[in-house]
């Protein structure tokens, strides 16, 4: 009996760590695929209780703080509780900043019409590699003619707190990765009857108060994603 040969698994990594490789050295990204190959098991997922409420507050029409002021008081007393692990701790200690964040970016986000996204959404095989990406929310508008559009919001939760030029430039260069790939994504999977507006596509930066918008022509950028990920797949057997 012959056996079948050995499928080979799918190169994999998240949109986040493909724009980390987009701005990344030679050596860097070779460390970015090998993390994606065989990731680390987190003991906890970071941001993963106040992910919820920064997306139900967005979506909520009227932006009222009740949820966010009671997640806060959740928050602080899981920061103070000696029965928590410290990395739990400190996970609500940066979740309580994450909500200030969110808090003082009104005036980038007031005027965005957001909705909830299904919380099952499907990967983007970008030539040979299966990139996972969410849209945390769905953001609708409306075309001057009329026409109704759509796009997708990717959050960014990061501890990275470099405030150089080169660091700005940097999260630029990533936020700006990130929103064309959710208009691929949006355009791929959530369309629908709408038409899908790169103004209504982002990637938001919450603790640095950033909303990078995909730009008008994203052609470029994917071009260059779609050869970083024949890099990454041609590299993924020897990572």
């Amino acid at each position: 009996m012959v056996r079948a040969p050995a499928q080979r698994p799918t190169p994999r990594i998240s949109v986040n760590d493909l724009a980390q490789f987009m701005v990344s050295s030679d050596t860097a990204r070779m460390g970015i695929i090998r993390r994606a190959k065989t990731p680390p098991a987190a003991p906890i997922i970071r941001y993963r209780d106040v992910r919820p409420v920064v997306t139900a507050y967005l979506a909520d029409p009227l932006r009222t703080v009740n949820h966010i002021v009671a997640a806060e008081a959740m928050f602080d007393q899981r920061a103070s509780d000696p029965a928590e692990s410290p990395l739990r701790q400190d996970d609500a200690r940066q979740s309580i900043e994450v909500l200030h964040a969110l808090q003082q970016m009104q005036n980038s986000l007031g005027a965005f019409d957001f909705h909830a996204a299904p919380p099952d959404q499907p990967k983007i095989n970008l030539a040979g590699v299966e990139v996972s990406i969410r849209a945390e929310l769905l953001v609708h508008g409306v075309a001057r003619g009329g026409a109704h559009q759509i796009g997708g919001a990717v959050l960014r939760l990061t501890q990275d707190v470099g405030d150089s030029d080169a660091a700005r430039d940097k999260r630029r260069e990533m936020g700006l990765y990130v929103a064309t790939m959710a208009s691929r994504h949006i355009g791929d999977h959530f369309a629908g009857t709408r038409t899908v507006s790169n103004r209504l596509c982002m990637s938001i930066d919450v603790q640095h108060g950033e909303v990078f918008i995909a730009p008008p022509a994203v052609t470029r950028r994917m071009a260059d994603m779609e050869n970083a990920c024949r890099f990454i797949a041609a590299m993924w057997e020897s990572a």
